[in-house]
């Protein structure tokens, strides 16, 4: 029952997150007075707050009334709407902040995505960790960390390629002022990939040592699996983005293309995660996670 109640909130914030999205967009495209633009920008933003808050509600119901346990991090779903938990107010706060502006065109949407993936992992894909350790608890958290800060440097990679592209083609220029220049995308795309570079840093290791205690279960060759040969593949692309400021030929759109191809890789090694989770005995994202019925969840 209450994977039920909470497929159904998962959907509805889908819908609100669609809705806000397709009104953000819309801000760029058509042309406003500025009280329209106002009234445009804070009814918009109101709904993303409420979304913000709603899916935090989601991910505590699940603690206190599914999980009933210490440990938030049991399935994707949690690790997903912490993640949207935590970047909603993040989006918010760079918005407002100034030296950000315009990464909320390319934001909304993406929040709306996580969304879509959750309820996809509650309905369709549901799998369960087992973080019986601490190490395996430190793991959980390193890799949802360091998902969100890959997240947030690839909308920033994102919204370089899309300002760029509007300067370079002269599109609509006097709307340049809602985004953010090229230097501070640039320089934004490089500070939230140092943080993702730390936390996937983290989460490799500990996953490596997880994986070190039951190398005598695992079958030959897991070296080598997709999920890992991606996961470090990952590491190295946000590993080349931390030292764009000592080289020349990564910087600007390079560098934004890099975020992005992070990210497609980061979630190519969820789903390798999700197809090959029959071949390892380990519970994480990142490792192997166990079968678990919505009657035993819920």
């Amino acid at each position: 029952m209450n994977e039920t109640i909470v497929t159904f909130w998962l959907f509805v914030l889908v819908l609100l997150g669609t809705w806000c999205s397709f009104r953000k967009c819309r801000q760029i495209l058509q042309k406003h007075t500025q009280d329209d633009r106002t009234a445009e920008y804070r009814l918009t933003d109101r709904l993303f707050i409420l979304l913000a808050f709603g899916t935090a509600g989601v991910f505590l119901f699940r603690i206190f009334m599914v999980h009933q346990s210490w440990r938030p991090l049991t399935s994707h779903v949690d690790g997903l709407t912490l993640l949207v938990s935590l970047l909603c107010p993040t989006l918010i706060y760079l918005e407002k902040r100034g030296n950000a502006r315009g990464v909320s065109f390319i934001g909304y949407p993406g929040v709306t995505f996580l969304l879509l993936w959750a309820l996809c992992a509650s309905r369709w894909t549901f799998r369960a960790f087992t973080p019986d350790t601490m190490m395996k608890v430190v793991h959980l958290f390193a890799v949802y960390m360091g998902t969100l800060a890959v997240f947030i440097s690839a909308l920033y990679g994102g919204t370089y390629l899309f300002s760029e592209r509007r300067l370079k083609r002269k599109e609509n220029l006097g709307q340049s002022k809602q985004f953010a220049s090229l230097e501070t995308l640039e320089r934004m795309i490089v500070v939230s990939s140092a943080v993702g570079f730390t936390f996937i840093s983290l989460g490799l290791v500990t996953g490596l040592v997880s994986i070190s205690a039951l190398h005598e279960k695992m079958p030959s060759g897991w070296w080598h699996s997709p999920k890992i040969i991606l996961a470090f593949a990952v590491w190295v692309i946000y590993a080349l983005l931390f030292n764009v400021r000592h080289t020349i030929f990564f910087r600007g759109s390079r560098a934004a293309w890099l975020s992005l191809l992070g990210l497609l890789l980061l979630i190519m090694t969820f789903g390798a995660v999700h197809t090959f989770s029959s071949q390892f005995p380990t519970s994480s994202p990142f490792d192997t996670p166990t079968k678990q019925s919505s009657e035993v969840d819920g």
